[in-house]
C-alpha cells in the first residue's frame, strides 16, 4: 500500500487535498512534542525573569523544563549523582493531550480511511515525537538522561497513543466488537475506579485543609520568593496524580513508604520520617486520624457502584458474579500499575523505595471492590418470568 494512496470518503472535515500520511503524521508529532515542551520552557523562564538575585542562568531554568518534561515520559533525570526515580507523573499530561490532538489533526488531515494508513500515520507521529525527545534529552547533559532510551520510550508511548486515537477517528475500531459482558465488565471497572480517585481526591483534600498551617509555615521558611513559589506550584501540580494515589493507598489500608522501614496507614501509628521541605508533603499524618480504620470501606463502597451498574446492564446473578470478579481483577491491575508508577527514590540514603507497594495494593484493591461490586450483583432479578 502505498503511504500516499487514498480510498474511502475523508473523515471529518479533512481538506479537499489531503496531505500525504507521512507528512501528516510526522508534522503532527513533532508539533506535539515542542508545543508540550514550550508550555513548560514559558514557565521555567518566566521564573528566571522573577528572581532578582540573578542566581540562575537561563540555560539551567531551559534544563529544569527539560527535566520536569522528560519526567513526564518516565525519563528520571540524575540530580547532584542521584538519581530522581519518584517522578512528577502529572507533567505527562502535557504531552499526551497534545499529542492526542495532534493525532486527531493528522487523521482529518490525511483523510485516513483504513487500518493501514492510521497505522502508517501513527507510526510517523511516533518517530517524530521520538526524535524531538532525544533532541531534548541531549540538551540536558547535567541530568544525565539517555537520549536513546528517551526516543525509544517517547516512541512507543506516542505511537500507541496515536494509533488508537486515530483508528477511533476514522472509525476503524469500537467497543461494539467486544462480547456484551466484556463491555459491561470494562464499564464496571471504570466505574470502580473513579468512585475510588474520587475518594482519595476528597481524602486528600481533607488532608491539605487540615495541615495548611503547617504548609504555610513551611513556604514561609523556604523563603523562596515569586520564582521559587512559581516553580513549587509547577511542581506541586506535576506531583497532584502522585498524590492522589498515595491518599488512595492510604484508604486501602497497604499505606505508603515514606522512608526506609516507615510506612504510613490507618494502621500504623508512626511519627512521619523526615522528608524534603515540599509543602505537599505535608499532608501525611503523623497518626491515624479517629475513624481511619473504616476508610477502606470507601473501595468497598465503590464496589458497590460497579455492582450497581452492572445490575442495570442485566448482569444479575451467576453471570453478573462473574462479570463481577473480572472487573475487580482488572480493578486490581490498575491499581498495580498506578501504585508502580507513584513509588521511587528521592535520594541514595533513607528515601528509597518510597510510595505504595504494588502487590499489596492490588490484592487489597481487588478484594474490596470485588466484595462490593459482587454483593450487588449476585442478586437474582425480582421480577417474575410470567
Amino acid at each position: 500500500m502505498s503511504l500516499t494512496a487514498r480510498t474511502g470518503a475523508p473523515v471529518g472535515q479533512a481538506p479537499t487535498a489531503p496531505l500525504p500520511l507521512v507528512v501528516a503524521g510526522a508534522a503532527a508529532g513533532a508539533a506535539a512534542a515542542v508545543f508540550s515542551y514550550l508550555a513548560l520552557v514559558v514557565v521555567a523562564l518566566a521564573a528566571w525573569m522573577f528572581d532578582p538575585s540573578g542566581s540562575q542562568e537561563w540555560t539551567q531554568m531551559l534544563e529544569v523544563a527539560s527535566g520536569a518534561w522528560l519526567a513526564g515520559l518516565g525519563q528520571a533525570p540524575t540530580v547532584a549523582g542521584v538519581p530522581l526515580t519518584l517522578l512528577p507523573l502529572g507533567f505527562a499530561l502535557l504531552p499526551l493531550i497534545a499529542v492526542i490532538a495532534a493525532s486527531r489533526w493528522a487523521a482529518d488531515a490525511s483523510a485516513v480511511a483504513r487500518r493501514g494508513e492510521a497505522v502508517a500515520v501513527a507510526v510517523s507521529v511516533g518517530m517524530s515525537f521520538a526524535a524531538v525527545s532525544a533532541i531534548i534529552a541531549s540538551m540536558s547533559r547535567n541530568l544525565a538522561i539517555s537520549p536513546a532510551r528517551t526516543a525509544l520510550v517517547a516512541g512507543l508511548v506516542a505511537g500507541a497513543v496515536a494509533s488508537l486515537v486515530i483508528l477511533r477517528r476514522a472509525r476503524l475500531i469500537s467497543l461494539d466488537v467486544l462480547p456484551l459482558p466484556a463491555r459491561d465488565g470494562l464499564a464496571a471497572t471504570g466505574a470502580a475506579l473513579l468512585s475510588l480517585v474520587v475518594a482519595a481526591s476528597m481524602l486528600l483534600a481533607v488532608a491539605i485543609i487540615g495541615s495548611f498551617d503547617e504548609m504555610t509555615s513551611l513556604l514561609v521558611e523556604l523563603n523562596a520568593g515569586v520564582s521559587g513559589l512559581l516553580l513549587l506550584a509547577v511542581l506541586t501540580l506535576g506531583y497532584l496524580p502522585i498524590a492522589v494515589m498515595w491518599s488512595l493507598a492510604y484508604l486501602l489500608g497497604p499505606g505508603v513508604t515514606v522512608s526506609v522501614g516507615t510506612i504510613v496507614s490507618p494502621y500504623v501509628d508512626t511519627a512521619t520520617a523526615a522528608l524534603p521541605g515540599f509543602p505537599l508533603l505535608s499532608a501525611l499524618p503523623d497518626q491515624p486520624p479517629t475513624g481511619a480504620v473504616l476508610l477502606p470501606l470507601l473501595a468497598v463502597a465503590a464496589g458497590v457502584v460497579a455492582g450497581a451498574l452492572l445490575r442495570r446492564r442485566g448482569q444479575i446473578g451467576l453471570r453478573g458474579c462473574l462479570v463481577a470478579v473480572g472487573s475487580a481483577i482488572a480493578t486490581g491491575a490498575t491499581l498495580a500499575g498506578a501504585a508502580w508508577l507513584s513509588s521511587g527514590s528521592l535520594g541514595n540514603t533513607t528515601l528509597q523505595g518510597l510510595g505504595p507497594s504494588a502487590i499489596p495494593v492490588a490484592l487489597v484493591g481487588t478484594l474490596l471492590v470485588g466484595l462490593g461490586s459482587i454483593a450487588v450483583a449476585a442478586w437474582p432479578s425480582r421480577r417474575s418470568d410470567g
